[in-house]
């Protein structure tokens, strides 16, 4: 039923975004409970070859662990923010994406579980291929809100660099200037705040997060 009720939003996107070659192949199924605004294809661009239908998709499917209420999700581009896809990606329901006026760059294979929130404002943030995000996730690069100390304004938003191969697991927030190397694990329920290290191979954890153990990997 999902797949049928999304097919005219999943048509509309694909041509919205690629080359008419390209979107015939339909490379992105796209949930029919996604709200999308600003993206064309200047906006959310595509770097891959050789799309394959359904390769991708966005608000679909997930496990059930997170704490999930709703099945929207969103995709907001503004204020010349972009989202540049280079590879298959996975984004499960409540997928919540905004660029504005920054970029935020998905590596092949990135995927999300349900209830992440990926948001760059006039920064960058980049993740690297085959990284994967537990449920109720949070990667934002900006305060929101400018800080004053000392009667000066601090800088509000800075990158944010996630390598290749990390995993990301559940509750876990990644903040401005937050950088994990690639194979790197960051725990349950962390909170990164800066680059502690650029070392590959480390698990962080804590609140804000350490270097726990070093020499880690991981697989599915």
């Amino acid at each position: 039923m999902e797949l049928l009720l999304s097919l005219p939003k999943t048509i509309w996107f694909n041509f919205r975004v690629l080359p008419f070659k390209e979107a015939i192949k339909l490379p992105f199924f796209v949930s029919y409970h996604v709200k999308i605004r600003g993206v064309n294809k200047k906006t959310f661009i595509c770097t891959f070859k050789n799309a394959k239908t359904f390769m991708s998709r966005i608000g679909i499917a997930g496990s059930g662990h997170g704490y999930i209420n709703t099945s929207r999700s969103a995709i907001y581009i503004k204020d010349g923010g972009k989202i540049i896809i280079e590879g298959a990606v996975g984004f499960s329901r409540n997928i919540y994406l905004e660029a504005k006026g920054g970029t935020i760059r998905f590596g092949d294979g990135v995927k999300t579980n349900v209830n992440c929130h990926i948001s760059s404002e006039n920064s960058l943030i980049s993740i690297g291929n085959d990284t994967v995000f537990g449920w109720d996730c949070c990667v934002k690069n900006c305060d929101g809100h400018h800080i004053i100390y000392n009667g000066e304004r601090i800088k509000n938003n800075e990158d944010i660099i996630i390598g290749n191969h990390c995993w990301i697991c559940s509750h876990s927030t990644i903040l401005k200037g937050g950088f994990m190397a690639d194979d790197c694990i960051l725990a349950y329920g962390s909170i990164l705040t800066k680059k502690i290290s650029e070392e590959s191979h480390l698990l962080f954890g804590g609140y804000p997060a350490r270097i726990i153990k070093e020499h880690v990997d991981w697989v599915v």
